[in-house]
């Protein structure tokens, strides 16, 4: 454990598995008290009791990030019980949003009901956490986006659209908050989860064929990789980065 993060509070939206678990695991270890947000509050107490585990501070909140008023009192339980709220982290998504589909047979209800989790939850968390950061010395609103944002991605349009457009929200963001000291970024991992572990034990033939695509030979382990760099993001060590994206691919797309 480190005490880069001690005494801040910080709040995470899709928590439950994957990368969101892996943050929320690295910044518990880092010293912070971590609000696990999830749509159903039965989905969290597995991260939640991780970070017990360990030895850290974590309580669960149902949070629909599609659902204004829900993000409002989610964002206010956690800032209220702690006194502060001081990082906010968007990780939340569909889960269908991964799963191919060409563009012409994309739906408007598909796209909706994407968009909302995506994008519309970034903004409406942004909103409500906006009073709180404002209130800390030490604000940071992150999203989590996508290298397909950048570089597109055939048969996943509605997901390269959704994680292009958070490049937007940062930098207008960063420009209206900084001068309250908030600091505004979007971190674009490629780290394995569970499923895609899962996968490439299928797969092993697809395995060895997509590691070639990394500059280092390996995709991203989520908590080493991915969790670590966020702590670092939300620490006073990059407190001069804002409006930027910062890429944890293993080189996957140099170009970037």
């Amino acid at each position: 454990m480190t005490d880069l993060l001690t005494g801040k509070t910080a709040l995470i939206t899709g928590a439950g598995s994957g990368i969101g678990q892996a943050i929320c695991l690295s910044l518990a270890a880092a010293g912070a008290t971590v609000a696990v947000t999830v749509r159903r509050i039965e989905t969290g107490e597995e991260t939640a009791g991780l970070i017990r585990a360990e030895g850290g501070e974590a309580m669960v909140v149902p949070m629909d990030v599609t659902n204004e008023a829900a993000v409002a009192n989610g964002i206010e339980t956690v800032a209220k019980k702690y006194g502060e709220l001081d990082i906010v982290i968007h990780n939340a998504n569909n889960a269908a949003s991964g799963l191919p589909e060409p563009a012409d047979s994309v739906t408007e209800e598909t796209w909706r009901r994407q968009s909302i989790i995506s994008v519309g939850g970034a903004f409406l968390t942004a909103k409500a956490a906006y009073p709180w950061l404002q209130k800390s010395a030490q604000g940071r609103f992150i999203v989590m986006t996508s290298n397909f944002g950048y570089h597109g991605a055939a048969m996943n349009t509605i997901y390269a659209a959704q994680k292009a457009s958070f490049r937007g929200l940062i930098k207008s963001l960063a420009r209206e908050w900084g001068a309250d000291g908030i600091t505004v970024n979007a971190i674009s991992p490629a780290a394995a989860t569970p499923p895609t572990r899962t996968f490439f034990d299928q797969n092993p033939a697809m395995e060895k064929a997509y590691m070639r695509k990394f500059a280092l030979g390996h995709i991203g382990e989520p908590r080493r990789d991915i969790g670590e760099a966020v702590v670092a993001l939300c620490s006073n060590h990059l407190q001069y980065m804002t409006a930027q994206t910062l890429f944890l691919d293993g080189g996957m797309y140099p170009s970037a």
